[in-house]
């Protein structure tokens, strides 16, 4: 977790918060999961396996894939999911050097080298909570009445027959 500045009264807050806690300025639409990219710092002692995973794993030419072994610090891939976060890195990590990192829409060079890395294990946790406060969908709230119903039917069935049993 860091800590960022409120665009709305400049005070210091969480980057995993979604509003301020001092004004309620929205710092992040809820229904958007969070999004991650991977920088690769140092293309390990073998940068044609490196290459190798990167052109499996992505969208990547093998040609592609050896350029961006070749210039590191670099952004590897952007606009990840949690889960291909995840695997992706624990992918890489055998090969090189890398970090996940928070995604954003503009990479500087600077940014590349400066970008702090996310702990994906606070990470899951995170996306475990945010999942579970998403709204239920239509079809989830119909399971849940009918549980309900099923349930209350089978209470007033038990009490019924404990009742007529005394």
């Amino acid at each position: 977790m860091a800590l960022t500045h409120c665009p709305e009264c400049g005070r210091e807050v969480s980057d995993l918060a979604a509003a301020c806690v001092h004004c309620g300025y929205p710092l992040r639409a809820a229904s958007l999961p969070a999004r991650y990219a991977i920088i690769l710092h140092d293309s390990g002692s073998d940068p044609g396996k490196t290459a190798a995973i990167l052109h499996d794993r992505l969208t990547l030419t093998q040609e592609e894939a050896q350029a961006l072994t070749m210039e590191t610090p670099a952004v590897a891939v952007q606009g990840l999911t949690f889960r291909q976060a995840w695997d992706l890195n624990d992918a890489l990590h055998r090969a090189c050097i890398c970090k996940v990192v928070r995604d954003k829409s503009v990479w500087t060079p600077e940014a590349v080298r400066d970008a702090v890395p996310v702990d994906l294990t606070q990470e899951q946790s995170r996306s475990w909570a945010e999942r579970a406060a998403a709204p239920m969908t239509f079809g989830k709230t119909v399971g849940a009445i009918l549980c309900a119903l099923a349930i209350w039917t089978v209470a007033g069935f038990l009490l019924a027959s404990l009742l007529h049993a005394f």
